[in-house]
């Protein structure tokens, strides 16, 4: 009897089966649908060969023929189950869930499933046995054969329609699985004593379950948890199915910089422990110190997420602090995409427990919005740059600018800073951003104008990630050289904030700067935490007092002294001041008699596009 083949392919594929049922679990559709095609293959196998070694009994020994016909039929049903769970598995994960086609076609491919069953049962079947040469053929076994190729090719078919949706190897996998199984079938419908299309399909699960049901990539070897692929796997499939789920994720935080990996490890350890205790729900370990686990049902969340709160409440011995983000309702998402960026946006919080909620996501969604409204500003040339002129009390004329950035959107509507700049500096744009504001106001100088109205030097805001990401001093003189713009003609504002963040690098990048010329201003003294250190070391010949610092001086007496104080030994070290958010000519006064070099806000004038600004100059320096 030629059973060879088929018994080597079934034990290969029983001892998948033994694998797969002994893993960790994660319930996800596609391992779902996946043990469906091997035990299908399982079956389909052991009717092949009870089909074979009926055959012969009935040719050599006058075994019954009805049974033996029975039994052909169930093998090749069997078959065409095989090939039908072949094309669920695939089509399932690609194809949309929401589309009125694909609800008709997976209908269509049930109906030609079901119908082609009932044909092969009713269908008569023969039988063939010379030695070893042992198969089945007839009107049964022709449908067996039509249907297979139908599901084969459909699945190949829907494979490569979307291929861009699925990574290379799962595409390599499943485009291997089907053309060994069809390039079998074909071989054994044109010979028919070569019984290779059990072989192929066992082969084939061998092939899935390395490529993409491999439990390798899903599970961390030093916890035991569930890892970031098995997480991401496991939401998609969530969200494809419209599956509602609650997570608890913890974040561990050191407290002190000297954690030896031991300490390091057992806290890791003792986590991923204390997690799996609390239950039989999936635990992942989402990065070194972050760990999360999912739940059906919120109530059950929040109650084993004060558990584990109250157990690291305990911890003595590990000098380390937990944030904790729980997600109620996985649904207030809109799919995994936005689940996932709504993670790692407030994991990093400050806070030490974050519950999402409507206003969160919403706040998130407005966050990308205004992403997507920098990044088209910028594409497009929407950037514009308005100037606020300053005051000079020794020249008496209006010299000097802040340039400040605003985005046009495409009605026409300006929009401030405040609603942006913020935004801009976490997501890494200020970068691009401070460029194009730069490169547009050397393009302005370059016309010689604003020059000729008596306006001597713009301030130019540079951010702390400029400082942090590249060096600024390639752009500024590259685009001062490109435009023939006088390094003179600048001045670069930091603020104190990042002066505080950033202090070796960004001297370091100044002094670069400054020995081409180049000055700088400090910008919003007074608003943040630095010591006198900071400025006394900072190469600036400008101090621009922030306007809640500045009117801290009409408000409160002891600020008045402090202001004093400050502007003396400013003056002292041979820097000028700007006194910001100047709005009645009380406040001139006041800052005049106390020493101020620059006065800038609304009582002189708002920020100008700069056509507004050449007037404003010729009409008050003139």
């Amino acid at each position: 009897m030629n059973i060879e083949l088929q018994c080597c392919a079934l034990f290969i594929v029983f001892t998948i089966s033994v694998m797969f049922l002994r893993e960790k679990k994660l319930d996800l559709m596609n391992r779902r649908l996946f043990f469906r095609a091997i035990c299908a293959c399982v079956a389909c196998l052991s009717f092949d060969i009870l089909s074979v070694i009926l055959i012969t009994l009935t040719f050599y020994d006058g075994f019954n023929p009805v049974i033996t016909s029975f039994v052909c039929k169930i093998y090749i049903m069997l078959l065409v189950l095989q090939g039908y769970f072949g094309y669920v598995y695939a089509s399932t994960s690609l194809l949309p869930v929401d589309k009125k086609w694909a609800k008709y076609l997976k209908l269509f491919f049930h109906m030609t499933f079901g119908i082609g069953e009932i044909l092969m049962l009713v269908l008569p079947i023969k039988y063939m046995a010379n030695g070893r040469i042992v198969y089945s053929y007839g009107l049964s076994t022709l449908v067996a054969y039509i249907l297979s190729a139908i599901y084969i090719l459909s699945t190949i078919i829907t494979t490569v329609a979307y291929r861009k949706q699925m990574p290379g190897r799962r595409l390599v996998a499943m485009l291997l699985w089907q053309g060994l199984w069809l390039l079998a079938a074909v071989i054994q419908f044109m010979f028919p004593s070569l019984l290779l299309v059990g072989f192929a399909s066992a082969f084939g699960m061998v092939i899935l379950y390395i490529q993409l049901e491999n439990p390798s990539e899903y599970y961390d070897g030093s916890t035991g948890l569930f890892t970031t692929n098995a997480l991401s796997a496991y939401v998609h499939d969530q969200y494809k199915f419209g599956r509602r789920f609650s997570m608890f994720t913890a974040k561990i935080h050191f407290l002190t910089n000297y954690v030896d990996y031991n300490m390091e490890h057992d806290a890791v350890i003792r986590t991923a422990r204390a997690l799996v205790a609390l239950g039989p729900e999936p635990a992942f370990r989402i990065d070194d110190d972050t760990f999360c686990v999912l739940y059906e049902d919120e109530d059950r969340m929040f109650k084993m997420a004060a558990d584990i709160k109250r157990q690291k409440d305990g911890v003595r011995d590990i000098p380390a602090k937990g944030t904790y983000l729980l997600i109620p309702d996985s649904l207030i998402m809109s799919g995994p995409d936005e689940f996932f960026r709504f993670l790692h946006t407030y994991l990093e919080s400050e806070q030490e427990i974050v519950v999402a909620d409507e206003a969160l996501v919403e706040g998130m969604r407005n966050q990308m919005k205004t992403k997507k409204m920098v990044e088209e500003a910028l594409l497009e040339d929407r950037v514009e740059v308005y100037y606020q002129p300053f005051y000079n009390f020794v020249t008496e004329r209006f010299d000097v600018a802040e340039a400040l950035v605003r985005i046009r959107l495409e009605n026409g509507e300006l929009v401030s800073p405040d609603r942006f700049i913020s935004m801009a500096e976490e997501n890494g744009q200020i970068i691009s951003l401070g460029k194009k504001i730069f490169e547009k106001v050397c393009i302005m100088l370059s016309k010689k104008e604003v020059e000729k109205a008596g306006l001597n030097r713009i301030e130019v805001n540079l951010s702390a990630a400029q400082f942090d990401h590249e060096n600024p001093e390639t752009f500024v003189l590259e685009y001062m050289e490109q435009y023939g713009v006088s390094p003179e003609q600048i001045n670069l504002e930091i603020t104190e904030t990042a002066a505080a963040q950033n202090r070796e690098i960004m001297i370091d990048n100044m002094n670069a700067l400054i020995e081409k010329g180049v000055s700088f201003a400090l910008d919003d003294f007074g608003t943040g935490r630095s010591n006198i250190d900071y400025f006394v070391n900072m190469p600036v010949k400008v101090i621009k007092f922030d306007q809640s610092f500045t009117r801290g001086f009409f408000d409160n007496e002891k600020m008045r002294y402090v202001l004093a104080g400050m502007i003396d030994i400013f003056h002292k070290m041979g820097m000028a001041i700007v006194a910001e958010g100047i709005e009645t000519g009380e406040q001139v006064e006041a800052m005049k008699q106390m020493g101020v070099e620059y006065i800038q806000g609304y009582y002189f004038s708002k920020p100008l596009p700069e056509d507004e600004l050449l007037q404003f100059l010729h009409s008050h320096n003139t």
